[in-house]
């Protein structure tokens, strides 16, 4: 064979976890349905017409005991997934938490580097935006997005010189002094075109208040 061939098997991209335990559930449905076809078979072989010398309650107790292990690791496949779907959620919620608080912070150190703005000011003004930030079309754009993107845009939009860098590490300090400790990264990546930014096809969502 030419060495320039390989099986093409082999280099079929591994399938995602979820799939191939999927995959390993329909497997064990369907073992379990072809124990359930031979023990009806050797039930209806039985009845009507018994071989001589064959046992069949035993050949039953057999099918049954493969049957059950079948059946409990039919189970065990489904707990296992379960738990992987409860972690991969409460590590999406931690994300999503961590991103949130670190945008938040981020965007609060807006007016504080404003040097024109008295303390009162910059103390009032990071109360409007941590209000800005609960609206529904803010909290969506912050969510969607890369912080650095949202950072970025949420200070264009309230008119203040984006200092991204700086503003990230400061709320990166900040969340540190709190002990939140960032979540691992998910498997999952940012969306290449968010759609907040997509300049045609679907409607743009409504953009957030600059008022």
């Amino acid at each position: 064979m030419d060495k320039a061939q390989t099986d093409p098997v082999s280099e079929a991209p591994a399938a995602p976890q979820e799939e191939r335990a999927a995959r390993h559930l329909r497997l064990l449905a369907r073992a379990a349905e072809i124990q359930m076809e031979v023990m009806e078979a050797t039930r209806t072989e039985a009845v009507d017409d018994p071989a001589e010398g064959v046992d069949y309650c035993q050949r039953i107790a057999v099918i049954t005991k493969s049957l059950r292990l079948t059946l409990l690791l039919e189970e065990s496949f489904a707990g296992q997934r379960d738990e992987r779907r409860k972690a991969a959620a409460k590590r999406e919620a931690a994300r999503k938490q961590h991103h949130g608080q670190r945008v938040k912070f981020a965007m609060m150190m807006a007016p504080y580097d404003s040097p024109e703005t008295e303390e009162g000011g910059r103390r009032r003004r990071a109360q409007e935006i941590c209000e800005k930030l609960e609206r529904p079309e803010v909290a969506e754009l912050v969510e969607v997005t890369p912080a650095e993107i949202a950072v970025e845009t949420l200070s264009r939009y309230w008119g203040y010189p984006p200092r991204v860098k700086r503003w990230l590490e400061a709320a990166d300090k900040t969340l540190e002094r709190m002990g939140v400790v960032p979540p691992p990264e998910d498997d999952e990546p940012w969306p290449e075109d968010p759609p907040e930014f997509r300049a045609t096809g679907r409607r743009k969502p409504k953009p957030p208040d600059t008022g």
